[in-house]
C-alpha cells in the first residue's frame, strides 16, 4: 500500500514541477525511477509491474490513474498543433500538493534527477531510448516484463547516463552488496559467531580500500563513521545493521547525485555530510552503551529536506550538468 501511495505522490511531484508534462513522459518518469532504484538497491521503489507497449514499458496502475480525473488531479485533453495536424495533449491540474515526507532523502533526489533528465526531451526521444534496452527488445507488446529483466548491462548504464540518468559508481556496488549482506545479518541468530563477524569485517575492509577518491572524498568522514558504527553493531546489536545500511545507502546515493548535479559548489553538500557523520557517530555510541537507537531530531529531518530541495533547484538551473559527465 505504501508503494502505491509513494507512486501517486511521485506523480504529483512531477506534475507540480513540470506542469506541461504529458501522459507518455509521466509514464516514463515512473518507469525510470523504478528502473534506477532497482539497479541501485535490488528492488523497485514502487514495486510496479511493467507491460511492454509500443512506446516503452508502462505501469498499468499509473496509466489508469493518469487517464482520467481523480481525487489527486484533474485530466483534460486540450488540442495542440495547427490545421489538420492537431492532436490531443494530456494536461494535469493538481488537486493536492505532493507529500515529500513519504520519501527518504535519496528517494527525493531520485525523483528530481529523473524528472530533470526528462526535461526538455520529447516523449518520442524518451520512448526511443527505452527501445534500446534489452528489457524492451526481448519482449512483445502486451508481455509483462519480469523484474529480473530490469537488471541493466554496463553498456545500458553508460547509455542512460548520457541522458542524465545517474546510475553507476561505488554507491551501486555498496548498496547492492551491503543490503544483501545486512538482510542476512538482520535475520540471523544473535549474537553472531566470531567466524561470521570476521567474514563481514573482511568485506568491509575491501569496501574501504575501494572507496572512491577524490570524487566522493566529501563523504569520506561520514562513511568512516558509518563503518565504525556498523562494526560496533555487528557485536552489540546485529539487528540494527540493516537500518544502518539503508541509511548509508540513502546518504551515499544522495551525495553522489548532488555532486553530479552541481560540481564545484559543495557548501550545502558538506553541511549534509557533517550531519550524517554526526548521526552515525551518535548511533554508534548508543549501540555501544546498550541504549535504544534514537530517531533523528525533527530539525535534522527538516534541514536535510531543505538541502534536497536546494539541490533540486540547482539542477533545474543547470539542466545539462549530469548529462555531460
Amino acid at each position: 500500500m505504501m508503494n502505491k501511495i509513494k507512486k501517486i505522490h511521485a506523480m504529483l511531484f512531477a506534475i507540480e514541477r513540470d506542469p506541461g508534462i504529458g501522459k507518455t513522459k509521466l509514464m516514463k518518469y515512473i518507469f525510470f525511477i523504478d528502473l534506477i532504484h532497482f539497479n541501485q538497491r535490488g528492488v523497485k521503489l514502487f514495486e510496479s509491474s511493467y507491460i511492454r507497449m509500443p512506446n516503452g514499458p508502462v505501469d498499468g496502475g499509473a496509466l489508469s490513474l493518469a487517464s482520467e480525473s481523480n481525487r489527486f488531479f484533474d485530466v483534460s485533453y486540450p488540442r495542440s498543433g495547427a490545421g489538420n495536424q492537431t492532436y490531443e495533449q494530456y494536461h494535469f491540474d493538481l488537486k493536492m500538493e505532493p507529500d515529500l515526507s513519504l520519501f527518504t532523502v535519496y528517494e527525493r533526489m531520485l525523483l528530481v534527477m529523473v524528472l530533470q533528465a526528462l526535461k526538455g526531451r520529447t516523449a518520442t526521444t524518451i520512448s526511443s531510448l527505452t527501445h534500446q534496452l534489452r528489457l524492451w527488445k526481448e519482449f512483445t507488446d502486451g508481455d509483462e516484463i519480469p523484474t529480473d529483466s530490469l537488471e541493466l548491462s554496463e553498456e545500458e548504464i553508460r547509455l542512460l547516463e548520457q541522458y542524465g540518468f545517474h546510475i553507476d559508481g561505488f554507491q551501486r556496488r555498496f548498496c547492492r552488496s551491503m543490503l544483501d549482506l545486512s538482510r542476512g545479518i538482520h535475520d540471523a541468530v544473535s549474537p553472531l559467531n566470531e567466524e561470521r563477524i570476521t567474514m563481514v569485517e573482511n568485506f568491509l575492509d575491501d569496501l574501504l580500500r575501494d572507496y572512491p577518491h577524490p570524487s566522493m572524498d566529501i563523504f569520506h568522514d561520514a562513511y568512516l563513521a558509518w563503518d565504525d558504527t556498523f562494526r560496533t553493531a555487528l557485536i552489540y546489536n546485529p539487528v540494527s545493521t540493516l537500518s544502518l545500511t539503508e541509511d548509508c545507502c540513502d546518504a551515499i546515493c544522495y551525495v553522489s547525485y548532488a555532486l553530479a548535479a552541481k560540481p564545484g559548489r559543495t557548501a550545502d553538500i558538506t553541511s549534509y555530510c557533517e550531519k550524517v557523520e554526526e548521526r552515525f557517530n551518535s548511533i554508534g555510541e548508543d549501540i555501544y552503551r546498550g541504549l535504544p537507537v534514537r530517531e533523528p531530531p525533527e530539525e535534522m529531518i527538516s534541514s536535510l529536506l531543505d538541502d534536497t530541495m536546494r539541490l533540486s533547484r540547482s539542477m533545474a538551473q543547470h539542466p545539462s550538468t549530469i548529462a555531460r559527465r
